[in-house]
This record gives structure tokens, sequence and C-alpha cells, in this order.
């Protein structure tokens, strides 16, 4: 069984059960998931279920209908944990039912490998940085830039400091 929990503050703490093989969504008494929102449409969207698996189509609504911020112009699959965008009103579909697995579908799989024998620790780290180490000679050059700066700031701070003294 599939629900749609309200999650935007207009919905929030609404759950509607979606238990059949059409559910049309909408502003309309007659729709199976009625919502009083003004953004929601008549006939909004409808949530279509074939076995295992969900999808969503939308009805022609003026507001749209938006799953997990795309807007759905064809039908679209729905997955559990999705957001469910109907007008303004957001909701979290989910599902209970363990989805039947697709053919031609690539399972995920973790493998985890465990390395026998004793390990050491490195000399040393210079191998990690992809940028090599750091020669000496550049440090050198790099404190003498920073030097150079250092002195021109100081000789110009000086010579301000004497203009504005010769202006009083």
């Amino acid at each position: 069984m599939a629900t749609l929990v309200g999650m935007s503050a207009d919905a929030r703490g609404q759950t509607f059960t979606v238990d059949r093989d059409e559910t049309v969504v909408g502003r309309r008494p007659e729709s199976n998931v009625v919502l009083a929102g003004t953004s929601v449409s008549g006939r909004h969207c409808m949530i279509r279920r074939d076995g295992f698996r969900y999808f969503i189509r939308d009805l022609g609504s003026t507001n749209g209908t938006r799953l997990n911020g795309r807007e759905v112009n064809v039908e679209m699959r729905l997955r559990p944990k999705d957001i469910l965008q109907v007008g303004t009103l957001e909701f979290l579909f989910d599902s209970d039912e363990k989805p039947e697995e697709e053919p031609g579908s690539l399972t995920n799989t973790t493998r985890v490998e465990i390395a026998t024998g004793t390990s050491t620790k490195p000399e040393t780290f210079a191998s990690i940085s992809p940028f090599g180490t750091r020669r000496p000679a550049q440090m050198t050059v790099w404190y003498a830039i920073i030097a150079i700066v250092g002195i021109l700031a100081l000789g110009a701070a000086v010579v301000l400091f004497i203009f504005v003294s010769q202006l009083k």
C-alpha cells in the first residue's frame, strides 16, 4: 500500500492512502484524494498502480504537478521517498511494498575485500599530495617576495604619515 503524506504547511499532518489501480487527485469531491488547496485543479493528477510500481501523470492542471522538483509532462515513475508537488501542496510519496525486480536491472552490491597480512606506516606522506612536495628553493623565493612586499608597504605607510603630518 502506498501513501501520500502532507509536507507543506497547508497539507501537513494529512495522510492519503493510494490503494486503487488509478487514484485521481484533485479538488472535486468525486476525486479519490480530495485536496482543498486553491492551487489544486478539479482533476489535477492521477497516480496509476502497475503491480508494485506507481506512476504519476498530470491531468492538464492549471498550476502543474512536479516530481522531485521536475515538471510532470509525461507519465513518470514514483518511488518511495519521492516529493510530489500538487499545485503548491507538497507530499511525500511512500510505499511499504518491495518493488519487484525489473528485468535487466542492475542490483547494487557492495563488495568488501579484507587485506591479509600486516600493515606498516609509510615512511613519509609526501606521496599523498597530487602536486608533489614543495622544494625548499620555492619557499625561499616566496619568503623573498613577502619580504619585499612588506618593505614596500611599510615605506608607503611612512610616506603617507609624513604627507598627512605636513598638511596640518
